[in-house]
């Protein structure tokens, strides 16, 4: 079977899912506080683009060492 599909019908369901949650002022109010407390800032922000960076570069070499 295809993921293709499936993959847009978990996209679909998460962003109506979303607006059906922010719609209560409750909720949110809950999810911007989420957001918030997540939030990557400062030293943390930069080893994580590091971190990101180095693994792409791992996963390119990889993938040129081990073509064919």
């Amino acid at each position: 079977m295809r993921r293709l599909p499936w993959i847009l019908i978990l996209a679909t369901l998460s962003v109506v899912l979303t607006i059906i949650v922010s719609r209560d002022p409750e909720r949110a109010t809950q999810l911007s506080e989420m957001y918030r407390s997540v939030t990557l800032t400062g030293e943390t922000r930069e080893m994580v683009i590091m971190l990101l960076a180095l693994g792409i570069g791992a996963f390119v070499v990889y993938l040129t060492v081990t073509r064919r």
